[in-house]
């Protein structure tokens, strides 16, 4: 047979090219053949081999429905929060309608009318979140066309305040988390009346402050501090956190640090509280203290 120019170019390639790798081609041989000959040498190696081998293997199984369940999680999250939000407003419109159409409301049923009725919820997902600035924002998912405004609340679905509405476009929100300087409503010790300004001092992304609680106030470690019913954003009851110190300043007020119910930095979902009486609310207040709580 006659080989051609470019054949015999070929065949002095491919024995070069042998010539390289033929200590590495040895070695993977000569390595193949000591496995064999140790796995095949007693009965006690095949089984150790073997249940290394599925080890193995079942570590990789276990990884890849790892990242197939954390999918399938954030996915039903934001669907657990969706029906959250319905039954909220399920629960909206049957104490409206209970306490517009009942000819004999108590006081308790007006106020849990005024408290718990005009407050509407939409499911949101959450797009971008920082924690690690003075000044952190929360963008959602949602925005003008599904009915969000500016000045609404943000929570959580376990119902933990975590910022409000700052900015929207058709699509999109901004919101101030409760991460920044600049964020303020209100607290207080539940079960009591006492109540002070709320507020973050930069510090920590677990912690708030609840500063001027009287010093007569009764208070001690691991007491919940909720939202108030003086902020025209936030539902009151709104479980902020729970108490993990406090000092007394000027033998007059305390300051209190309260650790966040729940984690700011893994928020992924949350639900954009609609106050229905807000803008009548805050435009009275503001023309009289120049301030909207």
């Amino acid at each position: 047979m006659i080989m051609t120019h470019s054949s015999e170019e070929e065949m002095i390639n491919f024995f070069l090219f042998l010539k390289r790798i033929y200590v590495v081609l040895l070695f993977i041989i000569l390595e193949a053949a000591a496995i064999h000959y140790y796995a095949n040498s007693t009965s006690y190696t095949r089984a150790k081999l073997i249940t290394a081998s599925n080890q193995v293997v079942g570590g990789l199984h276990a990884g890849f429905s790892g990242v197939s369940n954390y999918m399938r999680l954030n996915k039903e999250n934001r669907a657990l929060t969706e029906e959250i939000a319905k039954l909220q407003n399920q629960l909206q419109s049957l104490v409206t309608k209970d306490t517009t159409t009942s000819h004999n409301l108590t006081p308790t049923d007006t106020t849990l009318q005024k408290q718990i009725g005009p407050y509407f919820y939409t499911a949101a997902q959450v797009i971008r979140n920082s924690i690690t600035h003075q000044n952190n924002f929360i963008t959602i998912d949602k925005g003008f066309g599904d009915g969000i405004e500016e000045g609404m609340a943000l929570i959580t679905p376990t119902g933990m305040p975590v910022g409000y509405i700052l900015k929207c476009s058709d699509k999109f929100a901004v919101g101030m988390s409760i991460l920044n300087r600049e964020f303020r409503a209100s607290g207080k010790i539940k079960g009591s009346d006492f109540f002070g300004p709320l507020f973050w001092d930069g510090t920590s992304y677990e912690y708030m402050m609840l500063s001027e609680i009287p010093k007569y106030a009764e208070i001690a470690v691991g007491d919940t501090i909720v939202t108030t019913n003086y902020s025209s954003r936030f539902p009151p009851g709104l479980m902020i956190g729970t108490v993990e110190s406090f000092v007394l300043q000027e033998a007059t007020y305390y300051d209190v640090r309260v650790r966040l119910a729940s984690p700011i930095g893994a928020l992924r979902n949350v639900c954009v509280v609609r106050y229905a009486d807000a803008l009548e609310r805050n435009t009275l207040e503001n023309e009289v203290t120049g301030e909207i709580y």
